[in-house]
C-alpha cells in the first residue's frame, strides 16, 4: 500500500513500490541507463507521467555526482554571440542534443572575465561537461578544464592536447579547391583577404590557399595574403587599397562572407565588374551570399553535423565509453554562384 505524503509528492521508493521493482531499477530506468528491461522501464515511465514525478536535481547530484548540465563558452559578450554568423547554429545543434539526452545546457560568457572564473563555475556547478566553440592555440582555459578532469569538447581547433576532443571541417581543402577554381577560370593575379591571424580557421584558409598557390607553380603571376577583421567596413577600405595595385588581382578570395561583402563594395565604387574584372569568394554561406550583386560564391559549413558531434562527443567522454574518435574533421562544401567565373 501506498502512504502519500500531506504534500502529494512521491519519492523513487514510492514509484519502485508501485511498479513492484526496486529503487535502483527506478533510478537506472529514469537517468536511461543499462540493465533495465524495455517493458519495465516502460511501466516505470507511465508510472512516473502518472503521478507527475521529477527526481530532485540535487538528489540526483549527490547520488550520481553529476548535475546533468554541460557548458558552452564564448570569450565574448552574450550579444555578440547572438549576432555571430556561426555560433548560434552550433549553439542550436548543441542544445538540440543536450535537451534529447536529458542535459541542461548553461551559456558562459568570458568576454570580461577571466579563465579562473569559468573554471570556479565549473567546480561549483559540479557540470559535466565543457564545449570551447571559440578556442585558440593559446587559450589558457583549454589546460585549466583538462586540469581539473573537465571532459572538454574544442569546435573549430585541433588540439593536440590528451584528454580533449575536438571537432573541425576541411577549411584548408575548401581554400585549396576555391583556389584551383580561380586559376582554371583564368584568374593569375589572387590576393587571399583573409581573417586575423589568431583564428585557427584562418590559418587553415590560409595554408589551403598557398598549396594551391604552390601547386599551380609558373602559370599563376602573382599571389598574396592580406588580414583583416571580420568586418565589411574594414574590409572594405583595405579592398578598396588592394584593387588599386598593380598587378590588380583578378581574383580574391576572402576569409568570410563578411569580408566578401566589403570587396564587392568596393569593386563597385571603384567601377569593376564582378567577375569579369574581379572574381570573389567567401566562406560561411551566410544569409545573405544567395542575395547580394552578383550573387557569392562561398563554403558552407556542417554547421549541424559540427554541433551534433561534439555534443555525442562529449556525452561519449562523460560516459566513460569510447567514442568512435575524439579528432573528427567533417566534409565543407563550395556553393558557385555568379560572383566568380565557370572554370
Amino acid at each position: 500500500m501506498i502512504t502519500v505524503k500531506k504534500d502529494g509528492k512521491l519519492t523513487i521508493r514510492d514509484i519502485a513500490a508501485i511498479a513492484g521493482v526496486s529503487a535502483g531499477t527506478v533510478s537506472r530506468a529514469m537517468n536511461g541507463q543499462a540493465g533495465v528491461g524495455e517493458a519495465t522501464r516502460l511501466r516505470i515511465k507511465e508510472i512516473v507521467e502518472e503521478h507527475r514525478f521529477q527526481i530532485d536535481p540535487t538528489a540526483r547530484m549527490l547520488s550520481t555526482g553529476r548535475s546533468q548540465t554541460l557548458a558552452v563558452v564564448f570569450p565574448l559578450h552574450a550579444s555578440e554571440v547572438v549576432m555571430h554568423p556561426i555560433y548560434p547554429a552550433l549553439l542550436g545543434a548543441l542544445g538540440d542534443e543536450a535537451e534529447r539526452a536529458g542535459y541542461d545546457v548553461l551559456l558562459l560568457t568570458m568576454s570580461s572575465q577571466k579563465a579562473a572564473h569559468v573554471v570556479d563555475t565549473v567546480v561549483r556547478r559540479r557540470v559535466d561537461g565543457v564545449v570551447l566553440p571559440a578556442a585558440g592555440a593559446r587559450d589558457p582555459l583549454i589546460k585549466q578544464l583538462t586540469g581539473i578532469g573537465a571532459p572538454t569538447v574544442l569546435i573549430g581547433h585541433r588540439s593536440r592536447l590528451d584528454g580533449v576532443g575536438w571537432v573541425d571541417c576541411t577549411h584548408d581543402v575548401a581554400a585549396h579547391d576555391l583556389t584551383r577554381h580561380m586559376l582554371q577560370a583564368g584568374r593569375h593575379d589572387l590576393v587571399l583577404l583573409n581573417g586575423p591571424a589568431h583564428v585557427s580557421a584562418c590559418r587553415l584558409r590560409s595554408a589551403g590557399f598557398w598549396k594551391g598557390v604552390k601547386e599551380a607553380g609558373e602559370t599563376i603571376r602573382s599571389a598574396r595574403e592580406v588580414r583583416v577583421p571580420f568586418d565589411t567596413e574594414a574590409a572594405a577600405a583595405e579592398a578598396a587599397t588592394v584593387l588599386r595595385e598593380s598587378p590588380r588581382p583578378t581574383g580574391v578570395i576572402c576569409g568570410s562572407d563578411t569580408i566578401a561583402a566589403g570587396v564587392l563594395d568596393a569593386a563597385h565604387a571603384l567601377g569593376l565588374r564582378v567577375p569579369d574584372d574581379v572574381a570573389v569568394s567567401g566562406f560561411d554561406d551566410r544569409s545573405f551570399a544567395a542575395r547580394t550583386t552578383p550573387t557569392l560564391t562561398t563554403v558552407r559549413m556542417p554547421l549541424h553535423d559540427i554541433g551534433r558531434t561534439a555534443a555525442h562527443m562529449l556525452f561519449s567522454m562523460i560516459g566513460d565509453t569510447p567514442p568512435t574518435s575524439r579528432r573528427v574533421i567533417l566534409p565543407t562544401e563550395i556553393i558557385l554562384r555568379a560572383s566568380t567565373p565557370p572554370a
